[in-house]
C-alpha cells in the first residue's frame, strides 16, 4: 500500500469512527469523535503533503556524490604515487609534458580549489582526466623514454623485485639501494618529479624502517 492509499483507508477509517462515536454516545459523542477524526485528518494531510521532501532527503545529494569520487581518485592516485614499482613501470603519469597528464594535474588543482557550487562539475572533469592519465601510463609504460632510460628503468624495476624476494636483510638493502639510485637518477634526467612519496618509501626499505 503507498502512502496516498494509506492516506485515503485513514480518512475512511475515522468517518466511520465518527459514526460508531455518534451511535454509542449521542451528541456528545459525535462531537468528541469529530474533533479526534479532524486531529487524525489533518495529520494524514500532513504526511502525504511532507512526503516528497522526506524522499528526497534519503538519497545522497549531488556535492556529497562529487566528494565520494573525488575520495575515489585520490585513494587510487595515492596507490600509485606511494608505490616505487609505479614509478618505474609507469613513469608516463608524471610526464607533464603529455596534454592526458598535463589535464589531470590541472583537474586535481582545480578540484581541490573549486567553490561548492562548481565542485561537482570539477570532480566530473578529474575523473575524466584521471581515466585519462592512467589510460596513457598503462599503455605507453617506459616505451616513451629513449632507449638508455628505459633500459634503466627495466633495470631498477628488476633491482625492486629483487629486494622484495631477497632471503637476507643485507641482501634486501643492497637491492634497495640500487632501485633507490636508479629512481634518482630518473629524477635527475626530469623524468620523475623529486616530492614523490613512493622516493620516501625506497628510502625507508633501504635503511631497513620498513619490512
Amino acid at each position: 500500500m503507498n502512502l496516498r492509499s494509506a492516506v485515503v483507508v485513514t480518512i475512511v477509517a475515522q468517518i466511520l469512527a465518527v459514526l460508531l462515536a455518534w451511535a454509542v454516545g449521542g451528541g456528545v459523542g459525535l462531537l468528541i469523535g469529530v474533533l479526534v477524526s479532524l486531529l487524525g485528518i489533518s495529520a494524514a494531510v500532513l504526511s502525504i503533503t511532507r512526503a516528497p521532501a522526506a524522499d528526497e532527503a534519503t538519497g545522497p545529494s549531488e556535492f556529497e556524490l562529487a566528494e565520494a569520487h573525488h575520495r575515489e581518485v585520490l585513494d587510487e592516485y595515492a596507490r600509485w604515487e606511494l608505490d616505487p614499482e609505479m614509478l618505474l613501470r609507469y613513469p608516463g603519469l608524471w610526464d607533464r609534458s603529455r596534454p592526458e597528464v598535463h589535464r589531470f594535474f590541472d583537474a586535481l588543482a582545480a578540484a581541490g580549489q573549486a567553490p561548492p557550487a562548481d565542485y561537482p562539475a570539477a570532480v566530473g572533469e578529474l575523473r575524466m582526466a584521471w581515466a585519462g592519465a592512467q589510460r596513457y601510463a598503462r599503455s605507453t609504460g617506459t616505451s616513451a623514454l629513449d632507449e638508455s632510460r628505459r633500459s634503466e628503468a627495466e633495470t631498477g624495476l628488476k633491482l625492486y623485485r629483487h629486494a622484495q624476494r631477497a632471503a637476507t636483510a643485507e641482501e634486501r638493502a643492497t637491492y634497495y639501494r640500487r632501485a633507490l639510485e636508479t629512481v634518482r637518477s630518473l629524477i635527475d634526467a626530469g623524468l620523475l618529479p623529486r616530492t614523490l612519496p613512493a622516493v620516501e618509501r625506497l628510502e625507508s626499505l633501504q635503511r631497513g624502517e620498513l619490512t
